[in-house]
């Protein structure tokens, strides 16, 4: 019983500081994916599909140049776009799912599709590198 605890501390010690920075940059993410969806898809009345890619990409080089510079994530951006790309893909179709078919407004569904992928996607870059541990 000993070593699983230990082994939980080891992973919180390991991960929270980056995981807390994370979840800061992933909020200021969310906010401006909903305020570009929201300006975008109900205010202009762009297209679903074009709205939220216009967001989605917009917000993908921000956020990059954000872990960056809070050391949360390694600069390796060719790794970084290989594995966001498909993340911000799934981001823009359900998007568009939530939006066109399911009736919801441009910032309710940005708000759940971002959630969603959130710890998704931290752990997926975990997986391929690209959090810092040190």
């Amino acid at each position: 019983m000993d070593n699983k605890i230990d082994f939980v501390k080891n992973k919180v010690k390991k991960h929270g500081k980056k995981f807390s920075l994370f979840i800061i940059i992933g909020i200021f993410k969310t906010i401006l994916i909903i305020a570009l969806s929201w300006l975008f898809i109900d205010v202009l009345s762009i297209k679903a599909l074009i709205g939220s890619t216009i967001s989605v990409f917009f917000v993908f080089f921000i956020t990059y140049f954000a872990y960056v510079i809070t050391k949360v994530m390694k600069p390796r951006f060719i790794t970084y776009m290989s594995t966001t790309t498909g993340f911000n893909i799934i981001a823009i179709l359900l998007i568009w799912f939530f939006v066109d078919f399911v009736k919801l407004s441009g910032a309710s569904s940005s708000t759940i599709v971002s959630g969603a992928l959130f710890l998704i996607r931290y752990l997926f870059f975990n997986k391929m590198g690209l959090i810092y541990h040190g």
